[in-house]
């Protein structure tokens, strides 16, 4: 777990900013942070079905996966709404997986179909027919270059070929086939390659560029440089941001800390990592939301789901889930597994 910690070192001796070093977050805050949150999330999840007629990746997949990660943890789940919750998202894929096989886009196309079956693997919801349908389609629209194209502007969740492609891969890794792995492992390797090639821009693209290296397990010097880049954007309040023109956010910095925990192994007893870990909670709401501010153009009309912060709410329910994760990665010293395993 130390093994980013030479580069860790170099860019604090290297920085030009005076920087303190942090002192570690107090466990029993921490804590108390995550179970807020955490009942915050599973509370809005079964609203915004009932409301949205639909599930999504912000109230359900990515709850889903910070459900997961805080579970390992010993933080206290409502498993019955977890179950439920899941069920749901099956029950409205499974009604479109006759199209999934021919490969016609329903909506998000393979952002919203990866993005699902991360949520679903957090789960541990089986594979069989519904999931060989999903990864299908994810093998039918790969591009000739090896990614996977976005087919919505809906930034920072769905925008990026590099996240599309990160999450894609993954998906293809956990659910592909038992009898094609040989034809699955080919496309993840043309994704890695093309992931390889790809200059990310935006901290959504950078964060993803290192998750799907880590997922495809190139080698230790690839993810420690793509690590780097994602290092130099900490800020000085711990935070990380979207865009440089933009504040600290949660979804950024939960985020980021996420991708440098599991894929490049940054312990969370670093100061980078308890940096980033205090920013969050001196950022979080007493409602244990967390507020990030909407950057995309609405596409469907807009409805309550029981979360705070009106307009604002499906963005901040993701950032809250990041948020969620980062901080119960930094609540239990131990490993956990990857973000959705």
């Amino acid at each position: 777990m130390s093994r980013l910690r030479p580069v860790v070192l170099m860019l604090w001796l290297c920085s030009s900013m005076s920087l303190a070093a942090a002192e570690d977050v107090d466990t029993a805050k921490l804590r108390a942070a995550v179970q807020k949150s955490l009942d915050l999330l599973q509370k809005c999840g079964p609203i915004f079905v009932k409301n949205g007629a639909c599930t999504s990746c912000h109230h359900q997949s990515l709850p889903a996966m910070a459900i997961s990660v805080a579970r390992q943890g010993g933080f206290r789940i409502n498993e019955l709404i977890a179950r439920e919750q899941l069920q749901a998202s099956a029950a409205l894929l499974n009604a479109r997986r006759e199209l999934y096989l021919q490969v016609i886009d329903v909506g998000g196309g393979a952002d919203t179909i990866s993005y699902s079956l991360l949520g679903m693997a957090a789960e541990n919801y089986p594979p069989g027919a519904l999931t060989d349908a999903m990864v299908y389609y994810l093998k039918a629209t790969q591009a000739s270059d090896g990614r996977w194209r976005t087919t919505i502007h809906r930034p920072p969740l769905e925008y990026s070929d590099i996240s599309t492609t990160a999450a894609s891969l993954r998906a293809i890794q956990l659910y592909a086939p038992g009898g094609e792995r040989a034809e699955y492992q080919n496309r993840v390797d043309r994704a890695t390659a093309w992931l390889l090639k790809a200059t990310p821009q935006a901290n959504e693209e950078k964060a993803f560029k290192l998750f799907g290296l880590g997922w495809a397990k190139v080698s230790r010097a690839v993810i420690d440089k793509s690590a780097r880049e994602l290092l130099a954007e900490q800020r000085a309040d711990g935070g990380w941001s979207q865009l440089p023109t933009l504040p600290g956010d949660a979804y950024a910095t939960g985020q980021a800390l996420v991708a440098l925990h599991q894929s490049a192994g940054l312990p969370i007893s670093d100061p980078v990592y308890q940096r980033g870990a205090q920013f969050l909670l001196k950022t979080q709401l007493e409602d244990g939301s967390w507020l990030v501010k909407t950057r995309s153009l609405p596409l469907q009309p807009y409805f309550e789901s029981g979360f705070p912060h009106g307009p604002d709410q499906w963005i901040s329910s993701t950032g809250t889930s990041w948020a969620t994760m980062a901080l119960a990665l930094a609540a239990e010293p131990r490993m956990v597994k990857e973000l959705v395993r």
